[in-house]
């Protein structure tokens, strides 16, 4: 690849053309290998609109910069003074209607962003806390109750995608096994994977975003509108009644977050839990590493697999002025991509980067986010479940090994994985 010296500098080459929808079909360790040209090459480069089904790009639809390196990205993540979100939060644009209904705050900046996030931060107390780490263990055990005897099966189906799916229905105080339980699950798991042919069913990507997220907002509403009046001990309930600045969430916030909710904990950390068992299974070295003291490494297991195969690959921000990165000059009003999954393999910050190694030191990673007020609320939360999972899973199944080959959502915004085949030597 070469790098072409034009006004705003890219790779001229139809390989690295991330703008094609075709490029996201592509393996990950290819794609890998064309962000690492970027970083060396051309780390802030620019880019033609996406081949987008959300608003299609026509003649006027402006291009993107990304940033490929860790520090670019934390830089552009941390300025609010410089760069926002409320313009858009991934590389295509949204509708306005579906953004403002669908991101919640992770779309909002200064006061509006402050209140909401506090409001909902408020519901998160010590108390609360621990309840929710109590509920995330129990499901946790259960879960490995009644898959452990099975032998082997679809791991995704009988357990990454349950464990974030019935927490997020406790989340609601959803009874296990009723419709709404599947809504909420089924749901969350399409709602972020628009381009994916498994998950739109036929469905445009804007059809296929707005229709899911509609789906979690309806019982959102429901159940917040019985909590008001008789409050559970749910999450629904603490966020209905959470007050912060004298305010407290309408029901179009309150629907709003519930749908960012299930897409941004659920989802994100059902893929998590995948790729760690994925990694644990291809890399034989670390799992032996693992399983000689579970507790002690479970957090280190989490942690490398956030930034070896972390589950979002990009955010967006835009800039307001004038400015420049990584030397290169950007308009006000121009986009920028932060491409984490390309951060988190920076050799400049993790040298061999490509290896997964549970004893690397990893707390600067970027997949709860590169710093800044948009900093992921939950980031707690979603290392607890990961590590429940591989607490209860391995002490149970320690020799549970891949299958079969895994099958990855297709997708610019999510890295998921959709089926993991799986088998293991049942208890005795």
């Amino acid at each position: 690849m070469s790098t072409q010296v034009t006004q705003k500098p890219t790779i001229d080459d139809p390989a690295a053309d991330i703008s094609a929808r075709g490029f996201w079909e592509r393996p990950y360790e290819e794609r890998d290998d064309v962000f690492a040209t970027f970083r060396k090459e051309c780390p802030v480069s620019w880019h033609r609109p996406y081949e987008s089904t959300l608003l299609p790009p026509d003649e006027d639809t402006p291009g993107f910069w990304s940033l490929w390196r860790w520090a670019d990205c934390r830089e552009v993540s941390r300025d609010v003074s410089r760069f926002v979100s409320g313009k858009g939060i991934v590389m295509e644009d949204f509708p306005e209607i579906v953004q403002i209904g669908a991101h919640s705050f992770l779309a909002m900046d200064g006061t509006d962003h402050r209140q909401q996030r506090g409001i909902v931060h408020t519901a998160f107390t010590p108390r609360n806390v621990k309840k929710i780490e109590s509920w995330i263990h129990d499901h946790a055990r259960e879960l490995v109750e009644e898959m452990q005897d099975k032998g082997e099966g679809e791991f995704c189906q009988l357990f990454a995608k349950e464990l974030p799916g019935r927490i997020f229905a406790h989340f609601f105080g959803v009874e296990q096994g009723t419709e709404e339980q599947q809504i909420l699950m089924d749901a969350a798991e399409k709602m972020l994977a628009w381009d994916d042919p498994e998950a739109a069913q036929g469905r445009d990507a804007i059809t296929t975003h707005a229709e899911e997220a509609m789906r979690i907002q309806d019982v959102a509403l429901e159940v917040a509108e019985k909590r008001r009046e008789k409050p559970g001990d749910d999450l629904v309930s603490w966020v209905v009644n959470a007050e912060f600045e004298g305010r407290k969430l309408e029901d179009w916030e309150i629907m709003s977050f519930f749908s960012l909710l299930g897409s941004a904990a659920n989802d994100t950390t059902r893929h998590t839990i995948a790729h760690a068992v994925r990694l644990l299974s291809e890399h034989p070295d670390q799992r032996e590493l693992f399983l000689s003291d579970i507790d002690a490494y479970s957090g280190k297991v989490i942690e490398e697999t956030l930034r070896h195969s972390g589950p979002i690959q990009h955010f967006r921000r835009t800039a307001i002025v004038d400015t420049t990165i990584g030397g290169v000059d950007i308009k006000a009003g121009e986009k920028l991509v932060m491409w984490y999954c390309s951060g988190n393999r920076d050799e400049d910050v993790f040298p061999d980067a490509a290896k997964f190694d549970i004893n690397r030191e990893t707390k600067n990673h970027l997949a709860f986010g590169a710093g800044g007020p948009h900093f992921c609320i939950g980031s707690a939360l979603g290392r607890e479940m990961g590590k429940a999972a591989l607490q209860h899973i391995y002490k149970t199944m320690p020799d549970i090994d891949l299958a079969g080959d895994p099958v990855y959502v297709v997708s610019n915004f999510l890295n998921g994985v959709h089926h993991l085949p799986v088998r293991w030597t049942p208890p005795s």
